[in-house]
């Protein structure tokens, strides 16, 4: 096992390598076609490529076929360096310092960027219990991307407007276990228990500040809160330091690294400091095999970028 990204370079040299390497990874040593599930396959091409054994299908694919690396023509040995270099930096890694580091010009590193966030997403639809820190924070930006096209007089440049004008996020952190992001276009009670409800076990104790956002009696929630503004930080063992901290680290990361974000791409970051909070215990290579556990989605640039495709 490689500790680091020069023991991954020189324990898979070359394309070879680190296509045997993915393949195990992915199937374990049995592989799966991609399109019917079928469990028997032949090796083509020298190993590059595979055929489906099954009458059926008889489709012939690799071992990037179906995951986040699909129909791109990069090496998967820059694939594997770009997936370890964001699951291991702490606060995440530009699109101009990825394109340097691994060879390709920022625009694919863009790209890259976006396909691993998809690995990254919470995918688990197990709801947080026992202690729930829940807090809402602002980082997007959106006059940035969204405002382009509109009249002048319809921007507020000054940020008077900051909900309008930044996309929120909620942090739900259960206390000793994992943090949930949810972006939200509008900062209103509607949207943040809408997040809550999704997220968090009912009966669960959930914690808050005096914020109006979270005041609601029909809730199933057993709610306590701290009174900020009072210069009340800790009552008893209720806070929410944990999700506070947390989002000091992403906004420190989005601030420092990404600079700006639109509000289109808010939550693909909001998981991706997600993901590296929540395997912060374990090594960087240990969550850069995990992370290989989840390559199997599909996101196009027209997908990305939300271009229309006439049918």
């Amino acid at each position: 096992m490689f500790k680091n990204l020069r023991e991954l370079i020189s324990t898979m040299p070359d394309e070879k390598t680190c296509r045997d390497y993915l393949a195990k990874e992915r199937w374990n040593g049995v592989i799966i076609c991609p399109y019917c599930q079928h469990d028997k396959c032949y090796v083509i091409e020298g190993g590059k490529r595979f055929k489906c054994a099954s009458r059926e299908c008889y489709q012939k694919f690799s071992v990037v076929t179906g995951t986040i690396m699909g129909a791109s023509n990069l090496p998967v040995s820059k694939w594997l360096m770009a997936i370890y270099l964001l699951t291991s930096s702490k606060k995440g890694i530009s699109s101009y310092q990825l394109a340097r580091q691994i060879g390709t010009s920022q625009q694919s590193g863009w790209f890259m960027l976006h396909r691993i966030r998809l690995m990254m997403k919470n995918r688990s639809t197990t709801l947080l219990s026992g202690i729930i820190e829940a807090d809402e924070t602002y980082l997007s930006r959106k006059y940035r991307s969204d405002y382009k096209g509109l009249p002048p007089q319809e921007i507020d440049y000054n940020m008077k407007n900051k909900i309008k004008n930044k996309g929120a996020v909620i942090g739900m952190a259960e206390r000793g276990g994992e943090v949930r992001v949810k972006a939200m276009f509008d900062n209103n009670a509607k949207n943040v228990w809408q997040a809550i409800n999704e997220n968090v076990k009912p009966v669960s104790e959930l914690h808050t500040d005096e914020s109006n956002l979270y005041k609601n009696d029909e809730q199933p929630y057993n709610r306590k809160h701290v009174t900020h503004y009072k210069r009340e930080w800790v009552k008893g063992n209720v806070h929410v330091n944990t999700v506070e901290n947390f989002g000091s680290v992403m906004k420190r990361g989005v601030y420092g690294i990404y600079h700006h974000i639109s509000y289109k791409h808010l939550q693909c970051y909001a998981d991706e400091y997600s993901y590296r909070y929540n395997s912060r215990k374990i090594t960087d290579a240990e969550r850069f095999t995990i992370s290989l556990q989840n390559i199997e989605h599909r996101l196009t640039y027209n997908e990305l970028i939300g271009k229309k495709i006439n049918q």
